[in-house]
């Protein structure tokens, strides 16, 4: 027997002892059951956006309709949330209708297919870890014209949301710059975050940091601190709709002349009152809009309006492209010569996770 024959025993054996070492951390292999009897076995990843993702041997990852389920087995733990705005953790058993859903403390719940809003898959004995909960995106834009003049505009965006059972963290940022012939460049940057604390499974209190800078408004900075009451209308798996209230504390810094002293800008405060909507449409097409009323609380008659409204089509893996509409009116803006409204229309390729 040459040396090679002898080598290949050991070669199997080491590999098996090997996989035999790795079975435990392994997966076990989850059941999907439709509407129409069909049986689907896989490594189920997560229910987001009214799509469930099954990594299977045999498909590879597959994106099923959550209305065509019917039952969910599942041995791995997870973690779910459901239309009043409750997280439980657990695991699927065999159930005679609906989810059969047996919590971490052996408590056993049936829960209606169409409440489930989300779905996280994750090892028995961690927790889901930040980045399987966190849910996010990134756009990045570029528009460019040719003519008699030549006109750029790039933008990057980001935003992000993580929620447990108490609160949740959600953010967003934008740039947006454009430059054209025979004209100063012109930019806008805006930055936001909200941390919700749920008093129940649908009122929420608030707190709110925001940042914004506009060359076209002559704003080299507004910051805001602020805070107030929510109530979610509606969270199902497509639709989620949330109404605010309260008040903030603004400070506002224009550009001045340019021999000007610089100053520490006017600080005032704002009332606030604002929708919240997320809806998922007809071939996994999202739409997100913001709408915030803010009358000015010391200069009287002043009130601005932020709008800011998203469609996002999938395209394949996790891409996408978008279509946003923002508009930024301010009813007395402090600066002659500046409009009213700033408003425009940005296009993206980007990324979701």
């Amino acid at each position: 027997m040459n040396q090679a024959s002898t080598q290949l025993p050991r070669l199997c054996c080491a590999i098996g002892l090997f996989l035999a070492f790795m079975a435990p951390g392994l997966h076990g292999l989850d059941t999907v059951i439709l509407t129409n009897g069909d049986r689907l076995t896989g490594e189920l990843v997560k229910l987001e956006g009214g799509k469930l993702s099954l990594k299977t041997p045999y498909a590879g990852a597959i994106s099923i309709d959550w209305q065509q389920v019917d039952e969910l087995i599942t041995e791995d733990k997870v973690e779910i949330e459901v239309g009043s705005g409750r997280l439980y953790r657990g695991s699927f058993g065999q159930a005679d209708q609906g989810l059969e859903l047996i919590t971490e403390d052996q408590q056993v719940l049936n829960v209606d297919v169409p409440d489930v809003v989300r779905i996280t898959s994750y090892d028995d004995g961690a927790p889901p870890g930040f980045l399987d909960i966190l849910d996010g995106a990134v756009d990045i834009g570029f528009n460019f014209n040719r003519g008699n003049s030549r006109l750029n505009a790039s933008s990057l965006g980001l935003r992000g949301k993580y929620r447990r059972a108490d609160y949740e963290l959600s953010g967003s940022a934008t740039s947006l710059f454009s430059r054209q012939d025979d004209a100063d460049p012109t930019s806008r940057q805006t930055a936001d975050a909200r941390y919700d604390r749920f008093l129940s499974p649908r009122q929420f209190g608030f707190g709110l940091l925001g940042l914004e800078r506009n060359d076209r408004q002559q704003l080299n900075l507004r910051s805001r601190m602020g805070g107030g009451y929510g109530y979610k209308v509606k969270n199902t798996k497509d639709t989620e709709l949330s109404l605010l209230g309260g008040f903030t504390f603004i400070n506002e810094q224009f550009q001045e002349a340019t021999d000007a002293i610089p100053n520490g800008g006017t600080s005032s405060g704002e009332a606030l009152a604002g929708i919240d909507y997320r809806t998922i449409l007809l071939k996994g097409i999202g739409i997100t809009t913001k709408l915030s009323f803010l009358p000015n609380l010391v200069q009287n008659g002043r009130y601005r309006v932020e709008y800011d409204s998203t469609a996002r089509i999938p395209l394949i893996g996790g891409f996408n492209w978008s279509l946003t509409l923002f508009d930024r009116f301010d009813s007395d803006p402090p600066r002659e010569g500046v409009q009213r409204n700033d408003y425009g229309v940005v296009t993206a390729v980007g990324y979701a996770f």
